[in-house]
């Protein structure tokens, strides 16, 4: 806490003043603790953060813009494949210490005094802020632009098509707040970077990225992989009392989900207060979204149940947290790439929704062979055909991957990358590609909204569309066959053998089989444990 009250006042955060009349707001503020962890999990330092209650803030009084922009972590993903392991291109990390105490404020805010380190003198006097804390509700977007501002002054440009993006020369820095990731062709230039920065900045020096928004960067053979089992293991623990089982896959076969489920009386939902439905479902979304493209459509499903969770739900829910627990060692391969080719793969589950009938759409884009960016989503409207959902799914992955490929080609105009970057769109529906290609209008399709077709005029410029087999996006979708799922992983995730040996002969092939079938029963996680290690000395 002396620490933190010391980098106010050498930053000169505020001065006191006088309280302002009582119209005024006031807002208060507290003191919030955290334990910072390495890339083991170990805690390393415990931290003391003065934040301003912004939450009492007024619109139009003491603040305005409150949008703070940060990359998107499917970049982030992508440039590690094709920077780090395709051009085997160094990477550092740095974090800027009390970065938002850099920040001025355009608006006029007074705090009070923080808790336990009032002003004797003027115990009645208020903090009128000069520079943006913690808590506020603009002080990201005030740091995001005092920092962009000091990057141009060092020449740095920032991307037009990414957020939190700057290149110069053949150095790339990533923003997320106020975590700094250096991608760089040679040491002498990343050295010269975080020079220039540590002369505007106080600045962590991390080294090689290791760990970054709780997600480990592990390298191996030159190889960078990503991996969220540190964090899943802390999830598992923390809501392990609810006796998760293990099982094989995301969601059983021939489960159902719906509202039908949900509790009807005030006594069922009082009864499901007990259960953290929405925390465990925001944590999992976390995970599914960085590192488990396995998951995506599982926590799709069961957030779709928040405001009023059922029983049935939360079993699902705590199925597919026994899931991840028992996969918690696989890591995302993002160095299976060889050539710098962009390939989305399409997919959608037909009126899959029985409350509303609403299709589920699913994409997947690759960069080689590197997976960087996929979702699972509800669309939009009710469609009328397979076709129509195929096709609606086909112009969101089509966005995804314009958006992607303009990202590399504002590095191709830079010479930063060079040649031609390719960029294909495959779907498992003949149908929906067709119409994607030209759009017939007859009867079956002339409602499809104008919108959509105009997506789909776009793409054609640019992209081929193609059939492909469909097993790639089925885990987009219901995953039901542990067989596909088995084949998904096979290729997208590395260290698969620790959980199912992948050596096993034809004639384990029912030991693994009898695994499978443990591993979607309630067992725990000591038994699950023994059965793994009889199968092993076996295989």
């Amino acid at each position: 806490m002396d620490a933190e009250m010391h980098n106010m006042k050498t930053r000169k955060v505020w001065s006191l003043v006088p309280a302002p009349p009582k119209e005024v707001k006031v807002v208060g503020c507290r003191w919030v603790y955290n334990l910072k962890k390495n890339n083991e999990g170990k805690v390393v330092r415990y931290k003391a953060r003065l934040v301003a209650q912004g939450f009492s803030q007024r619109k139009g009084e003491n603040y305005e813009e409150t949008f703070s922009p940060v990359i998107n972590f499917s970049l982030i993903r992508l440039f590690f494949a094709i920077f780090v392991n395709l051009l085997q291109w160094l990477h550092w990390q740095v974090d800027v210490n009390c970065a938002y105490l850099y920040a001025k404020l355009d608006e006029t805010v007074y705090m009070r005094q923080p808790p336990g380190y009032k002003s004797k003198k003027y115990p009645d006097y208020v903090c009128k802020l000069d520079r943006a804390l913690y808590g506020l509700k603009q002080s990201g977007r005030q740091w995001f632009t005092e920092i962009s501002s000091v990057l141009e002054k060092l020449g740095f440009t920032k991307l037009k098509w990414a957020n939190g993006v700057f290149l110069k020369n053949k150095v790339i820095l990533l923003l997320y707040v106020d975590d700094i990731v250096i991608l760089g062709k040679t040491n002498e230039e990343i050295q010269m970077t975080v020079k220039l920065l540590a002369n505007n900045f106080d600045l962590k020096i991390i080294g090689k990225t290791r760990t970054l928004l709780g997600i480990q960067f592990i390298e191996e053979n030159n190889k960078v992989y990503l991996s969220q089992e540190h964090y899943i293991t802390e999830v598992y623990n923390r809501y392990k009392k609810f006796l998760p089982p293990i099982s094989s896959l995301p969601i059983s076969k021939g489960s159902v989900y719906s509202k039908l489920q949900c509790p009807t009386t005030d006594e069922e939902t009082k009864e499901m207060e007990r259960y953290p439905y929405r925390s465990v479902i925001g944590c999992l979304a976390f995970i599914a979204s960085r590192t488990r493209p396995d998951i995506n459509y599982a926590v799709n499903l069961f957030s779709q149940f928040q405001s009023n969770p059922g029983v049935v739900h939360w079993s699902g829910l705590m199925k597919l947290l026994g899931y991840l627990q028992a996969t918690r060692n696989y890591k995302l391969d993002i160095g299976n790439i060889a050539e710098i080719s962009l390939t989305a793969y399409s997919d959608a589950d037909f009126a899959s929704c029985t409350d509303d009938r609403i299709s589920v759409g699913g994409h997947i884009v690759f960069c080689g062979n590197a997976p960087v960016s996929w979702r699972t989503a509800k669309q939009k409207s009710v469609t009328l055909s397979s076709m129509e959902a195929e096709f609606l799914s086909i112009c969101e992955t089509a966005k995804e991957l314009m958006w992607l490929k303009n990202v590399l080609e504002e590095f191709q105009s830079t010479n930063v990358l060079l040649g031609d970057i390719s960029c294909k769109l495959l779907s498992d529906n003949m149908a929906a590609i067709q119409f994607s290609k030209s759009s017939i209008e007859n009867n079956r399709t002339k409602h499809i909204d104008i919108s959509s077709c105009k997506s789909s005029e776009e793409l054609a410029k640019s992209v081929s569309i193609l059939d492909a087999v469909s097993w790639i996006t089925s885990a987009l979708k219901k995953v039901e066959s542990g067989s596909v799922l088995k084949c998904f992983k096979k290729v997208r995730f590395a260290s698969v053998s620790d959980v199912v040996p992948d050596s096993a002969t034809d004639e384990n092939e029912k030991e693994l089989n009898e695994l499978l079938t443990h591993m979607d029963s309630n067992v725990g996680v000591e038994d699950y444990t023994e059965i793994v290690k009889d199968l092993r000395k076996r295989t």
